[in-house]
């Protein structure tokens, strides 16, 4: 296969998007389900070794409802799911099904400080929006604040399993 300049490639439209967006809405719903599973067995094993864990012998599944620290580590890990994919190839599931890549300017992999910006000025997707605006240049709001883009790859190049070697 001869080696595309990635930096070539055109920007994604909002309906490409929102595809992909739908797609890693599914995997994310299954990472944070994983997480609570893994979390749950973790605190039920220290409540069985431990009765106060939960105060008052409370039930562990309500013990954890209304953790705030609970409820922080089951976003912090599906924030980093998306940071360490985006950060390590650019791509996720979703993306990898639509053929989208998210770059830096110069076709690079993003840098985890760039992923983290797009994470918290991406608004759940709502910041896609901004494409449907008359000059944004085929860039979202997320894309604008960190300094990347999200492109359509070939099909050639989506089949591509490590960036690194372009």
């Amino acid at each position: 296969m001869q080696k595309e300049q990635h930096a070539d490639f055109p920007r994604a439209s909002f309906i490409r998007r929102l595809g992909a967006l739908g797609y890693d809405f599914l995997v994310g719903a299954a990472v944070y389900a994983v997480a609570h599973f893994a979390g749950f067995i973790i605190i039920a094993i220290l409540a069985n070794l431990n009765p106060t864990v939960c105060d008052d012998g409370a039930d562990i599944q309500q013990c954890l409802i209304t953790s705030k620290v609970y409820s922080g580590y089951l976003i912090t890990v599906v924030c980093a799911f998306f940071v360490w994919f985006w950060s390590h190839g650019g791509q996720t599931l979703g993306m990898r099904a639509w053929r989208l890549k998210i770059q830096r300017m110069d076709g690079q992999t993003i840098s985890v400080t760039q992923a983290v910006i797009r994470l918290c000025t991406s608004f759940f997707g709502l910041g896609n929006l901004w494409l449907l605006s008359s000059n944004s240049e085929g860039m979202s709001l997320q894309d604008r604040m960190s300094g990347s883009e999200m492109v359509v790859l070939s099909h050639a190049a989506n089949r591509i399993k490590n960036w690194d070697q372009l």
